[in-house]
């Protein structure tokens, strides 16, 4: 299964995207067995590519960041995998930066074997957590580009993987 692109997307700063987008919508609002199934489908930078964006589209403010992040660590599980396509990819220092998110969100959130319950207000209610979240998130918002770019380009490199082009008629 891959996404078709338009011959002028090949140079899109959204490449990686749209190489995955088809996939994501496809699934958008179903239940968690929906999406494994969707994902179960994917080759291995497919899969990396599906959960990035499944997470990089809710990073888009700062208690949205934090929210999503804990709940890819503690409800989904996939933040493992998160980490694995980053490693697909050789991102090394994104790699580093998820472990700094998930050493955060596991002090603030695990309490022995439980989990309390987030909320993004948890951040107007603890001044301890608001500075922390806040510069993982900058670091985060400072390397994503650069991320998404070195992934197009491994993406062109591997186009069989990723995407055939769309017939122009």
């Amino acid at each position: 299964m891959r996404a078709k692109i338009k011959q002028a997307d090949l140079g899109s700063s959204q490449l990686s995207w749209l190489c995955v987008q088809p996939m994501l919508i496809s699934v958008r609002g179903k239940d968690v067995a929906a999406k494994t199934e969707m994902y179960r489908q994917l080759n291995e930078g497919q899969q990396a590519l599906f959960l990035f964006y499944s997470y990089h589209n809710h990073t888009k403010s700062l208690a949205e960041f934090y929210w999503f992040s804990a709940y890819n660590i503690m409800e989904m599980k996939s933040w493992s995998g998160i980490r694995n396509g980053m490693r697909f990819f050789n991102q090394n220092d994104m790699i580093a930066l998820l472990d700094n998110i998930e050493r955060v969100i596991i002090d603030k959130n695990r309490i022995g074997d439980q989990w309390r319950e987030v909320k993004p207000t948890d951040l107007e209610q603890d001044p301890n957590l608001y500075p922390l979240i806040e510069d993982l998130f900058n670091q985060y918002r400072a390397q994503v580009e650069e991320v998404i770019e070195s992934i197009n380009k491994e993406i062109l490199q591997h186009q069989e993987m990723y995407f055939e082009i769309e017939d122009k008629g």
